[in-house]
């Protein structure tokens, strides 16, 4: 067989050497016309990730106008040559792209590892080895390759993003690696996106115990769910360096997920791995990726912090999916998916009665439905989700979701000292979860401490740009009561285009136009606000602060408007 190039790419018993525009089976050398070559190629070096047809068209017809007819044939070619009718190698996503299934090997690839032996899948303790021997030398490169990776912010090719934080547009996070997981592009030949969107919930949740990873939220990233963006335009939109982007087909008795994380600011693979595991290692693949990806971002790693990440499996397989199934469901935000996420948890708990996920969640469905209305006895269901965000704790103390759903609990009874007790705590565990962070901010602003009630919801805002409109209605008041009223007012606009007919964010903008002497827009927000409420009264708002003098301010503020 000639020689190959030691950056020829490797999958199945294929070679594809790009230097040479070479593509080999054995000895036998397979040809195929340039263009189709090229669309071999670029798929082969991003494995595991969907590309959507415009980037590889961009890509591969670099100004030239082509039709999808010119790509289609591309790969039906490639197939042809690769034996590939089945999809085992190229799998088209329909409406979407292609993504390269096929593991590749590659003398060039960052990170890339050997696939584990069967005794080593078979034996924890040499798991641990090998992961502690793999996870040593990605730090070790991580120190050689120096300070740059951890802020080079300021470095030729760095993205907006990269400089605003450096220069402190978002003091709370600028010392930490920031990370998104997009979600994970489900392969699996059953419609199982909900087991895609679990994992990939379950591996956020796992990064953000570590206090050096700002990671950001699923709602943050569930936008690009069934896109194939690029790195580089994730890291500017959500304002991160890393990315990590991957798949997973799943079957009755095997799991394969792949990995790729990306620097988003150089678009470099950093590492990436194939995994093809039983399902009950499912938790040990979300251990692994969760640890490399600390060691690759050489974040500073106690053994009681990673005890923490740790996935903790259930005592049956089948009770996490249905967690996974009820996440989903209880997502949707619906009385009927909230019934049914209900019916899901409690499955999941009587397979497994200690199995924390499902006990967490049968409380947020009692609280979605006092939150919404969809119970005749709100006090009885909140007696329910406190007994069982204890329950939870005393099973697991490390759960951030336990107490966040107590912290959750308490607001809603007005106990506002005992949650912010749980909400600091459930942020101690995960300082990555946006909806608590904006939860700590709603408590200080009761409570008055309105400097720290601004930097939780501010946080909140880093970590994911689309909360809620009433986290940015809190934040407008926020501003308000420190003096800030342009800010209140970018703030408030900003609530007001994602939820232009609520009463109470239209008056509060009346009172911040107001404010700033801006008398003709004070006027016609004010005019808004009696056309939704002809009876609204500005007496309704601040009714919880702990502090009279803060809600005169706001209320002064509403009666300059003419509320």
């Amino acid at each position: 067989m000639p020689d190959i190039n030691p950056t020829t790419l490797r999958f199945e018993d294929f070679a594809l050497d790009p230097a040479r525009c070479s593509l080999q089976r054995g000895d036998r050398e397979i040809r195929l016309r340039p263009k189709a070559f090229d669309v071999l190629r670029y798929l082969a070096e991003n494995p595991g990730r969907l590309v959507s047809k415009d980037e590889l068209m961009k890509t591969v017809w670099a100004g030239v106008v082509v039709t999808d007819d010119s790509l289609v044939q591309c790969v039906k070619d490639i197939r042809d040559a690769l034996n590939d009718s089945e999809q085992r190698i190229i799998k088209t996503v329909p409406r979407r792209g292609y993504l390269f299934a096929a593991e590749v090997s590659s003398g060039v690839m960052p990170g890339e590892h050997a696939k584990p032996t069967a005794d080593e899948r078979r034996s924890p303790w040499r798991r641990k080895k090998l992961w502690l021997a793999s996870t040593l030398a990605l730090i070790a490169l991580t120190l050689l390759i120096g300070p740059q990776l951890i802020d080079d912010s300021t470095a030729p090719g760095s993205t907006d993003a990269d400089r605003n934080s450096a220069n402190g547009r978002f003091q709370t996070a600028v010392q930490r690696q920031s990370i998104a997981v997009l979600p994970l592009v489900s392969l699996s030949d059953a419609p199982e996106d909900y087991f895609a969107d679990g994992l990939t919930e379950d591996i956020i949740s796992a990064l953000g115990r570590f206090p050096d990873i700002s990671v950001r939220s699923r709602s943050a990233v569930l936008p690009y769910k069934d896109q194939a963006p690029r790195p580089d335009e994730v890291g500017r939109d959500l304002d991160v360096r890393y990315v990590l982007e991957g798949s997973v087909r799943r079957s009755a008795e095997r799991i394969r997920v792949s990995v790729r994380l990306i620097d988003a600011s150089r678009g470099a693979v950093l590492w990436s791995q194939q995994y093809d595991t039983e399902p009950r290692d499912v938790f040990a693949v979300q251990d692994d990726i969760t640890r490399r990806i600390a060691g690759t971002l050489a974040v500073r790693l106690s053994d009681v912090e990673l005890a923490k990440a740790a996935a903790k499996p259930p005592g049956s397989l089948e009770a996490y999916d249905l967690v996974l199934r009820g996440r989903d469901l209880l997502s949707r935000a619906t009385r009927m998916s909230n019934s049914q996420a209900r019916s899901m948890f409690e499955r999941a708990s009587a397979l497994d009665p200690n199995y924390v996920p499902a006990i967490v969640g049968l409380g947020l469905v009692d609280l979605n439905a006092v939150r919404f209305g969809w119970t005749a006895d709100p006090l009885e269901a909140l007696q329910r989700a406190e007994r069982l965000g204890h329950k939870a704790i005393a099973i697991d103390e490390y759960s951030p979701g336990a107490h966040a759903l107590l912290g959750r609990v308490y607001i809603r009874r007005g106990d506002l000292d005992r949650a912010l007790d749980e909400m600091k705590r459930s942020l101690e565990l995960n300082p990555s979860d946006p909806d608590v962070h904006a939860g700590l901010g709603n408590v200080l602003l009761l409570l008055g401490d309105v400097g720290a009630a601004i930097k939780a919801i501010e946080t909140a805002v880093q970590l994911h740009p689309g909360i809620s409109p009433t986290d940015y209605f809190r934040l407008g008041m926020a501003y308000m009561l420190a003096g800030r009223n342009t800010d209140a007012i970018r703030a408030l606009e900003r609530a007001l285009v994602r939820d232009e007919s609520n009463v109470f964010i239209n008056a509060l903008l009346a009172g911040a136009y107001a404010e700033t002497e801006r008398q003709e827009d004070a006027a016609r927000q004010a005019g808004r606000v009696r056309q939704l409420s002809p009876i609204f009264a500005a007496a309704e708002i601040g009714t919880l602060f702990r502090n009279p003098s803060h809600r005169e301010k706001i209320l002064t503020a509403m009666q300059k408007a003419g509320l």
